[in-house]
């Protein structure tokens, strides 16, 4: 069987599939006293680089970071960033966000995520070092414990962005006027530059819960 270019995969037949992965970002106060979402954008361009979370910080197996990305098309952030998920008072997700293409990121060493139950991890026998490519799945009696529909994707470690990032995610086009103020004044100071600064509330034609 003759292997397929990254272009000739079937995204664009299929509205659930899309050739990219996107990382939300969310605010820090709690942790760091410092950032909210957008400032944490802003942040991870001029790094060039998205933090891997830790067992700590997020929900990673194992002593390794790993930094995480959703592998949905842009159609469903709507439903993503619902009232639940972006509770203003704990936020899970928030509006603002890196789009990366499927094809620079395995690159950079990112794959989907293993999803496996805690028995099922004992047996495989996994090494410590993989653990963080780990995301627990356990059905029983008692119910479910499932993250299936986030379709994650993780790296090891931090994330490194490449110079001319595709895109970014930001609220409204209020945060993109401000968001191009400040690369158009300081770019200088940035290790990543995106292509694009998309709006959710036009891809998503409206926010209705933020």
């Amino acid at each position: 069987m003759s292997r397929l270019e990254f272009e000739d995969l079937p995204f664009d037949e299929r509205p659930d599939l899309t050739p990219y992965l996107i990382h939300l970002t969310k605010r820090t106060k709690n942790q760091d006293g410092c950032y909210d979402a957008f400032e944490n954008l802003v942040r991870i361009l001029k790094t060039g680089k998205i933090w891997g979370s830790t067992s700590g910080s997020g929900f990673i197996k194992g002593t390794n970071s790993a930094t995480c990305f959703m592998d949905v098309p842009f159609s469903a952030l709507k439903y993503i960033l619902n009232k639940k998920n972006a509770d203003p008072q704990n936020p899970r997700y928030e509006p603002f966000g890196i789009i990366v293409t499927k094809q620079y990121a395995y690159g950079e060493g990112c794959r989907p995520v293993l999803y496996l139950s805690n028995k099922e991890l004992s047996v495989i026998k996994l090494p410590k070092d993989e653990l963080w490519r780990v995301v627990r799945l356990d059905v029983n009696d008692e119910g479910w414990i499932s993250w299936l529909h986030e379709r994650e994707w993780r790296c090891k470690g931090d994330f490194f962005l490449p110079y001319k990032l595709i895109a970014v995610l930001v609220k409204n086009t209020n945060y993109a006027s401000r968001l191009q103020t400040i690369l158009a004044d300081k770019h200088v100071d940035f290790e990543s530059l995106p292509k694009s600064i998309v709006p959710l509330t036009v891809i998503c034609q409206g926010l209705p819960y933020l």
